[in-house]
C-alpha cells in the first residue's frame, strides 16, 4: 500500500516537473522494506497468498516497466523517516541523525566567524 501511494505520488511529481519544464528522465528510486512486495511487484505470477493483488500493485508494475520508477530494498534499520515518526533508540537516533546532515549549530563554527 505505502509503495503504490509513494509511486503516485512520484507520478504527480513529474507530471508537474513537466509543466515547469524541467521533464525528468531517468526513473524515479522508491525504497521499500519488505522483499515480498518487491518481488510480487516485479514478478507478477499469481501466489495463493497474493490475492489481495489489486489495481494498485499493477500501476505499480506498470511504472516499473515503464522505467518512471525503480523499486529497491532498504533495511528496516536504514530507513531514515523513522527519526520522525518513532521511539529510537540513541545509537539508530545518531546514526540516522548523521545521514539526515544534522548537527548543533555550535558545531558549525560560524559564531568564531562573526
Amino acid at each position: 500500500m505505502t509503495a503504490a501511494s509513494s509511486a503516485t505520488q512520484v507520478l504527480w511529481l513529474r507530471i508537474m516537473l513537466g509543466f515547469l519544464q524541467n521533464d525528468q528522465e531517468c526513473p524515479t528510486k522508491i525504497f521499500c522494506d519488505s522483499k515480498s512486495a518487491i518481488e510480487l511487484i516485479k514478478n507478477p505470477i499469481f501466489h495463493g497468498r497474493s490475492k489481495r493483488m489489486d489495481i494498485k500493485s499493477h500501476f505499480i508494475r506498470e511504472m516499473v516497466q515503464g522505467k518512471k520508477i525503480v523499486i529497491d530494498y532498504c533495511k528496516i534499520e536504514d530507513q531514515v523517516v523513522d527519526i520522525f515518526t518513532k521511539l529510537l533508540k540513541l545509537e539508530l537516533f545518531v546514526k540516522l541523525k548523521k545521514i539526515l546532515g544534522m548537527f548543533k549549530f555550535e558545531d558549525l563554527g560560524l559564531r568564531e566567524a562573526m
